[in-house]
């Protein structure tokens, strides 16, 4: 691919097995001539650039990459078929370590999705039906690894650890198969499938990559220090989407029980309370049906007038400049509405491909345009909830003939790419919008929160972790903590990439605090306001 990144393909076939990735265009294909001399003495094939050189024993397949002075980056990486000892092994402590694992104690779905399950699950982390192979990689004394996204929330330097790449509400919401070392050198594993890395927790010498798959699909990713490794990532996986300039503000969910003039009173009450905000959002109580996943959705009009009743059916829209959006906006507010969803993303992915090629066309809709009608209304942006995308469906067939084991994790990045495709092509605009799932490559397309697992320890490692995964535009619950924690957590999310207080059930906002905590509350988003230049 480039100087200092090797992309690698093993599999059993003649041919190698197509990449969802590639074919939808979420990594990085249009790489410039790189000038490589290749060499087959001794058994051994070996690759060179100007900086580092890939050696393949052609007998063993043992890989091994050397700096330009040959000195050694990773002295071995090797792949094992299901038929090694080790996969079986594998597959078996997998299945017993996560046999009780519980994604969530809600009532069977998503915290507010009253009719989600979680039913829809294998009986099995890895199902016999599905095949195991390894990637095996040396380590030396004192390398330390960093990255995978939010797979753990004990550690940020996982040497020792055992984790799981599949998107798992409030487990893994962010999981990202990409691991770098201190030694220069990162790995990210192209995949889309299951798999997990066993970071020496196994065996005390060995990076093992368990893929649910009998191919692999890699890139070897070297640089002099981790930040030149991170570049090379995002190189490959998309670099950081950029939110609007007043996204970066302080974005505010008043109570999800509030109505228009609620909201518009809080609004007037931030103004007078001298407490900046740019962005107030509405969760699921603006639909006229809770938790409307379809294409049909409405507002509530008995609680909010985003235009004049007699009109809701009357189509083109637009901003009301003497209603509830138009009275937000001339307050200098932007207004955003949450959105659940559950749909066949792949339609309109393969739609895009059939437009380029000239192939057939579906002729199924697509789940996102639908929401032109609200972008019209004055709506400036959109909170994707995971319900129910983050869900496993395990008996779905999707538009593209695959299952859910290769579009589960997939989905959550086609479902910020399409939303971020939307503003694009619809009005040329950046939207506001943030999703809580996500793999490698989501960072190119949204901002995200970290899950619904509020703004203390679990967010910080979950911040931190990502972070040092490429994944810079993240916030939390900013002060969904025990009460006499909630200062500290305004302290923290203030000062992260964008910054985020969901009400939701509660009251957060900085008029309904104590003095001395209004005080604080103001302190703090001023000083933010006062770091917007820098930001």
């Amino acid at each position: 691919c480039s100087e200092s990144i090797f992309r690698i393909k093993v599999s059993p076939r003649k041919d190698f097995s197509e990449s969802l990735m590639e074919r939808y265009e979420l990594i990085k294909t249009d790489w410039n001539e790189v000038n490589t001399s290749v060499s087959d003495k001794g058994g051994v094939w070996t690759l060179k650039t100007s900086e580092y050189s890939l050696a393949i024993n052609k007998k063993s397949g043992v890989m091994t990459v050397k700096d330009a002075k040959g000195g050694s980056v990773i002295r071995e990486v090797r792949f094992l078929p299901e038929k090694e000892g080790l996969c079986g092994e594998m597959r078996s402590f997998i299945n017993e370590k996560y046999a009780d694992l519980k994604v969530a104690d809600n009532g069977g779905g998503i915290i507010g999705d009253d009719n989600g399950k979680f039913g829809e699950v294998d009986k099995h982390e890895i199902p016999a039906a599905d095949a195991v192979s390894i990637l095996s990689i040396s380590m030396e004394n004192g390398e330390r690894f960093y990255g995978g996204g939010s797979t753990s929330r004990d550690h940020i330097q996982h040497r020792g650890e055992f984790l799981r790449m599949w998107t798992t509400y409030q487990q893994t919401e962010i999981p990202m198969p990409f691991m770098m070392s201190s030694r220069g050198w990162g790995i990210y594993n192209n995949s889309t499938r299951k798999s997990f890395f066993d970071v020496g927790n196994r065996q005390k010498t060995k990076f093992n990559i368990i893929n649910t798959f009998d191919e692999a699909d890699f890139y070897l990713m070297m640089g002099k220090d981790m930040p030149a490794i991170l570049n090379e990532y995002t190189l490959v996986t998309g670099r950081t989407y950029v939110l609007p300039k007043w996204a970066y503000g302080l974005c505010f969910g008043p109570n999800m029980r509030e109505e228009q003039f609620d909201i518009l009173n809080d609004a007037v009450h931030f103004r007078q309370f001298d407490v900046p905000c740019d962005v107030f959002w509405l969760e699921p109580q603006w639909m006229e049906k809770r938790y409307d996943f379809s294409t049909k959705k409405k507002w509530n009009y008995d609680r909010f007038s985003p235009e004049p009743y007699w009109m809701q059916n009357q189509y083109p829209k637009t901003m009301h400049n003497r209603l509830f959006i138009g009275k937000l906006r001339s307050m200098g507010f932007h207004l955003g509405l949450w959105l659940c969803e559950e749909y066949d993303l792949s339609i309109q992915e393969e739609d895009i491909i059939a437009e380029r090629t000239g192939g057939k066309l579906s002729g199924k809709e697509h789940w996102m345009d639908h929401l032109t009608v609200f972008m019209d209304q004055g709506v400036e942006g959109f909170k994707l909830d995971p319900a129910r995308t983050i869900d496993n469906h395990t008996n779905w067939e999707y538009y593209n003939g695959r299952t859910d084991k290769e579009m589960h994790n997939l989905n959550q990045v086609l479902l910020p790419k399409q939303m971020r495709e939307l503003g694009r092509k619809y009005n040329g605009k950046r939207t506001w919008h943030h999703y809580c799932g996500g793999w490698s490559g989501t960072q190119h397309w949204t901002a995200s929160t970290s899950g619904d697992n509020g703004g203390g320890k679990t967010a910080l490692y979950d911040q931190l972790n990502l972070g040092m995964s490429g994944f810079l535009n993240t916030s939390c619950d900013v002060m969904s903590v025990p009460r006499e924690l909630e200062m500290q957590s305004l302290h923290f999310g203030l000062f992260l990439p964008w910054v985020q207080i969901n009400s939701w059930f509660s009251m957060m906002h900085p008029f309904y605090y104590a003095k001395e905590e209004q005080d604080i509350y103001r302190s703090y988003v001023k000083f933010r306001y006062s770091l917007a230049p820098y930001i």
